[in-house]
């Protein structure tokens, strides 16, 4: 078993380094399958914070930094932004440093044995004694031999929990009968748990989780980067509370939820009418609407980043007139929806928001507008307005998990 921050391997580096930096206010804001996708690190809204906090845990893949420097390099990053983290500083900096660590490693190791299974096609699993405080799941499921794609393995590939230091093992038909077995064993029965998270922060979830995982770890990280995203027990999970984020990237479906067909009209707080002549008088009017270059809002739970110079020069001169309806489509919107798309030039996945509003406008000819906001790496890059007239299938702009939406 390679020591976790030393010995790195292309898979390990590559997975890290397809992530889409993500500012989020809490750890629960993104879930499960979704960290394969992002680098968050729970607190940190600024772009640049998060880019030097990348930068230090790259290092420690690449490199083989050891925790001790990356603290170091943690506190010259947390004094240059002066950035008031939350918890203290040992237990911040291990919890940063572990997780990342070891998930790319996992997700890398998942990744070459699939490369690998027509010869080594079973897994087992490994509990590491070396943690202070194992957990009495992870002892009992020392030994397991299953095939790779068993739906058990869905769930429980390590990480299983903060701290966890278990891992897999590639096996072939040699290596089982060299362990005195002619097949592999059968998967554990899951006992499902309910619990609730993240009471402390802006956005608390209540999940099921197989007894044994901590919340947000009960999946795959490999599988979430490079193959299936989730297993069909968790999908089923997922879909039942109402926030299956990957019933379209599965299925080709669109996700309803029971949302309804037609979205009512809301009346604008704000006045519109005035026209603007070219972007940058958008870009001043922005400025004065943000009280400031930039401004994160809380968008059904997750924050969004406008920056009133990137966002002004994307916005429809034709349409500027309604931009002062920008704010309330964000802190009153109809509904949120999130997803990951590939990028058409990179081909790496990035996560994309939707934000979907209708504004009644009396008095027009356009009778209502639905605004649709979207935003990417929780920057807001495009604000939409859509004359109701126009709009011929709401469903069609329905992408994804929907992560808020109002009653009425």
């Amino acid at each position: 078993m390679a020591d976790y921050g030393s010995l790195p391997f292309q898979e390990q580096i590559t997975f890290f380094r397809d992530k889409v930096n993500l500012p989020t206010a809490a750890w629960t804001d993104i879930w499960e399958g979704m960290h394969a996708r992002a680098f968050v690190v729970s607190g940190a809204m600024k772009e640049d914070l998060l880019t030097d906090l990348r930068g230090a845990v790259d290092q420690a893949i690449t490199q083989g930094t050891t925790l001790a420097e990356f603290r170091k390099q943690f506190d010259q990053i947390v004094a240059t932004h002066g950035w008031p983290y939350n918890g203290g500083r040992g237990w911040r900096t291990r919890v940063i440093y572990d997780t990342n660590l070891r998930q790319s490693y996992n997700a890398g190791r998942y990744h070459q044995v699939q490369q690998v299974k027509r010869t080594r096609p079973y897994v087992r699993y490994r509990h590491n004694d070396s943690v202070d405080h194992p957990r009495p799941e992870h002892v009992a499921w020392d030994g397991i031999i299953l095939p790779i794609d068993d739906p058990w393995v869905s769930t429980h590939w390590p990480q299983n929990g903060w701290g966890c230091h278990c891992y897999m093992e590639s096996l072939s038909e040699r290596d089982l009968k060299r362990v005195g077995k002619s097949g592999p064993d059968t998967a554990p029965p899951i006992e499902w748990e309910e619990q609730t998270v993240g009471t402390r922060g802006p956005t608390p979830r209540t999940v099921r989780v197989p007894k044994g995982i901590d919340p947000g770890f009960a999946y795959n990280p490999g599988q979430a980067a490079w193959g299936r995203q989730l297993s069909q027990e968790a999908m089923d999970t997922w879909r039942a509370q109402g926030r299956d984020a990957w019933e379209q990237l599965t299925s080709g479906r669109p996700a309803t939820y029971d949302r309804p067909a037609v979205i009512p009209f809301d009346k604008p707080q704000a006045n519109v009418g005035k026209h603007y002549h070219d972007q940058e008088e958008v870009v001043v009017a922005l400025r004065k609407q943000l009280e400031g270059d930039e401004k994160v809002y809380n968008v059904g739970g997750l924050p969004v980043l406008i920056n009133a110079e990137a966002l002004g020069s994307h916005i429809d001169i034709k349409r500027s007139e309604f931009l002062p309806l920008l704010e309330e489509a964000l802190t009153d919107p109809f509904e949120v929806w999130a997803t990951f798309e590939r990028h058409k030039g990179s081909g790496r996945y990035v996560l994309r928001m939707r934000v979907i509003k209708a504004v009644e406008l009396p008095g027009r000819s356009d009778k209502g507008l639905t605004l649709v906001a979207n935003a990417s790496r929780g920057v807001l890059e495009a604000l939409t307005f859509i004359p109701m007239s126009r709009v011929k299938e709401i469903q069609k702009r329905r992408l994804g998990m929907l992560i808020y939406g109002r009653q009425n």
